[in-house]
């Protein structure tokens, strides 16, 4: 499992704090906050209460969808092809696709 996904399954149908996102999934606390940082970041969380250091949120719509897209697809595989290097060039491209 994923770490994505092992946050995003303590995260699922209801209100989380970061300590319960540590507990559940074991992870370090520095991890577990900068996860909620980037998260949040992208709409994948919101905050919910905000009292001092005290938070709580919750997944949005979008987190929901990305939880549920991860159930379905629960091994994703990334494939990457780098096109041709011409002698003393740089590389022009690269293309990367994820598979189920």
């Amino acid at each position: 499992m994923t770490r994505i996904k092992k946050l995003l399954d303590s995260m699922y149908a209801k209100l989380f704090t970061p300590g319960d996102i540590v507990t559940a999934t074991g992870l370090p606390r520095y991890e577990v906050l900068a996860a909620l940082h980037v998260f949040e970041e992208l709409g994948i969380i919101e905050l919910v209460i905000s009292k001092g250091n005290y938070k709580v949120y919750r997944l949005t719509k979008l987190g929901e969808k990305l939880y549920k897209a991860l159930e379905i697809s629960e091994s994703p595989v990334l494939d990457v092809e780098l096109g041709e290097v011409p002698q003393g060039g740089t590389q022009e491209h690269d293309v990367a696709t994820v598979s189920s």
